[in-house]
């Protein structure tokens, strides 16, 4: 699978002299090759990968493994990295060549609004810790970069990779005066997208919803004789739903915006609330005190029809706006 390249537009020199006067940055060809990726953890917006980064340069004096770093580290001390040579290999057409493989976790943030219908980006971060985009860029290599042939993640789709080159600025010289305010810094950033498929987001997150709902409306179909039972298999429910809720909240972190999931389960919490107050309220009406059941059953039914298309049109909605 090839990766593909999107290049950001050059850092533009201030003043009319500035070219003429300050020489052209120094390029370092760089490529990648992400080897696996074994574990995305959504709690603490983190995936472990094993990649392979190498680079290429002219400039004898230069020496990219010493300046380079990766900017999205989670847990740096568990990282492992390889240089293959100690120092760098002239290859035939002058250049110098060098490789590392790095193995650990990196940091990324996961965008959960469309939880359990996500889409999310693996991404690997390279940029120069020394040198602006002033003096050194990075530029792509020419050699297709691809994915691991064994690269499989249980639970996604893995899209198209893809490699960005842009120019990162900082609003600060990191204490050394003699750097300029803003000075941008090019920087390679490695992505692999993923998708969670529909199929599992409905099985995991709807269905065992819908089971559950359904077994509450049920109680509008037990004879209103029965009130005792009725209220217990909603109030069963209920604590179910609650139940599922916390268990399928345990693997997610804690967010400030309502994921689909959530908004879903608050729609199932109406959904039940409705069903145990139609439950309540025909134990205060007098047909039912008089012992005249076929209007009490004629509304229990008329109840849960319009509940469960009430349900089913408000869960469409949210997901259309959600999804497009």
């Amino acid at each position: 699978m090839a990766w593909t390249f999107l290049s950001a537009s050059a850092f533009a020199q201030d003043g009319p002299d500035a070219k003429a006067e300050k020489p052209a940055p120094k390029e370092i060809i760089v490529g990648g090759y992400l080897n696996d990726v074994q574990v995305i953890d959504l709690k603490t917006h983190s995936f472990l990968a094993d990649i392979y980064v190498w680079f290429r340069w002219t400039d004898p004096e230069l020496d990219p493994l010493d300046t380079f770093e990766f900017m999205n580290l989670h847990d740096p001390e568990a990282h492992v990295e390889d240089t293959w040579y100690d120092e760098p290999k002239k290859l035939p057409d002058g250049t110098f060549y060098n490789i590392i493989r790095h193995q650990g976790a990196f940091s990324t943030k996961f965008p959960l609004d469309n939880y359990p219908f996500d889409k999310q980006e693996l991404r690997i971060i390279v940029e120069d810790a020394e040198y602006g985009s002033g003096d050194v860029i990075y530029v792509p290599d020419e050699t297709p970069m691809t994915l691991g042939t064994e690269i499989s993640l249980p639970g996604y789709n893995v899209g198209k990779p893809v490699m960005r080159i842009t120019d990162q600025p900082y609003p600060t010289r990191f204490g050394d005066i003699t750097k300029e305010m803003n000075e941008p810094y090019s920087r390679v950033t490695f992505v692999m997208p993923i998708a969670r498929p529909w199929k599992s987001g409905v099985v995991k997150g709807i269905l065992p919803i819908s089971i559950i709902l359904l077994c509450a409306g049920l109680a509008l179909l037990v004879h209103p004789r029965y009130t005792e039972g009725r209220i217990g298999l909603v109030i069963t429910a209920l604590l179910t739903l609650v139940a599922l809720q916390i268990t399928s909240a345990s693997d997610l972190p804690d967010t400030s915006y309502l994921m689909i999931i959530d908004q879903i389960y608050l729609l199932s919490y109406a959904f039940i609330l409705i069903v145990l107050a139609e439950v309540v309220e025909n134990t205060w009406r007098k047909d039912e005190a008089q012992g005249n059941w076929t209007k009490a059953i004629r509304r229990d039914r008329m109840a849960l029809i319009i509940s469960l298309i009430g349900f089913a049109v408000i869960l469409s909605l949210i997901l259309k706006l959600n999804l497009g």
